[in-house]
């Protein structure tokens, strides 16, 4: 369901929230195999307990490949 509202271009923010700690045995999954290429705006950012981050992105999905220039 994510896929076909990121692709049908409804999805209007990411929250991705960044813990400090370095996983071996989980995070083995790759969560976004089979999602189209989207390049990520960061529209707003918050550090918690000096540790947390949570950082927002509004999404927009590329129709190829991100230019290298």
């Amino acid at each position: 369901m994510c896929r076909s509202l990121l692709e049908a271009g409804l999805v209007d923010r990411y929250r991705v929230v960044v813990f400090t700690v370095i996983t071996r045995k989980t995070g083995r999954e790759r969560i976004y195999d089979g999602y189209p290429d989207v390049a990520l705006d960061m529209v707003a950012s918050r550090t918690f307990d000096d540790s947390i981050q949570i950082l927002e992105y509004a999404p927009r999905v590329l129709e190829g490949p991100p230019d290298s220039a």
